[in-house]
C-alpha cells in the first residue's frame, strides 16, 4: 500500500517519460544519419535570417567542441555530434532523466545565396553559433556596374 500523498507533478513527469520513450524509440526506427548511426537526439536549433546573413543556434550543453563536426553538402548544413553521460548509465540509478546522450545530427536546408564557403563557427557556453553570410547580389551595390 501507497501511503505517500498523491503528487500531480510527479505523474505528469510519468507521463512525459513515457511519451519521451515513445518518441525515441520512433525517431531510432525512422531516422539514420549518414554514418549509419542512430540519432540519440536532436538538439533545439533556431535558424535565423538577417539581411546579411543566416545564423544557426544550436543548444549543446556537455558537448565537447571537439566532438562536433559541421559540413555543408549540396545546400544543406549537416552539423552532427555526440554527447557523452558524465556517469556510467550501466551502474547508475536513474531517478529523473531528462537530457539525452549519444549521436545527434542536424540537416537544415540553406536557401539559394548562402555562401558556405564563408561559413563560420563558434562555440561558447554551450550554444554552437554557425554564420553563413548570403552572396552578394549581381548588380547591387559594389557591383561595379
Amino acid at each position: 500500500m501507497d501511503l505517500e500523498p498523491w503528487n500531480p507533478w510527479r505523474e505528469f513527469e510519468r507521463v512525459r517519460a513515457e511519451a519521451d520513450a515513445i518518441f525515441e524509440r520512433f525517431f531510432q526506427k525512422v531516422q539514420k544519419s549518414d554514418p549509419g548511426r542512430p540519432v540519440a537526439f536532436f538538439p533545439t536549433t533556431d535558424l535565423i535570417e538577417t539581411s546579411d546573413d543566416l545564423r544557426v543556434f544550436m543548444s549543446l550543453p556537455g558537448v565537447v567542441e571537439e566532438d562536433i563536426d559541421i559540413a555543408v553538402e549540396g545546400g544543406v548544413l549537416i552539423i552532427r555530434g555526440e554527447r557523452e553521460s558524465p556517469y556510467d548509465q550501466g551502474r547508475a540509478r536513474s531517478r529523473v532523466t531528462e537530457w539525452r546522450y549519444g549521436f545527434f545530427e542536424r540537416r537544415l536546408e540553406l536557401p539559394p545565396g548562402a555562401d558556405a564557403e564563408r561559413l563560420s563557427a563558434k562555440y561558447l557556453g554551450g550554444v554552437l553559433t554557425v554564420v553563413i553570410p548570403k552572396k552578394a547580389r549581381a548588380g547591387g551595390a559594389g557591383a561595379g556596374g
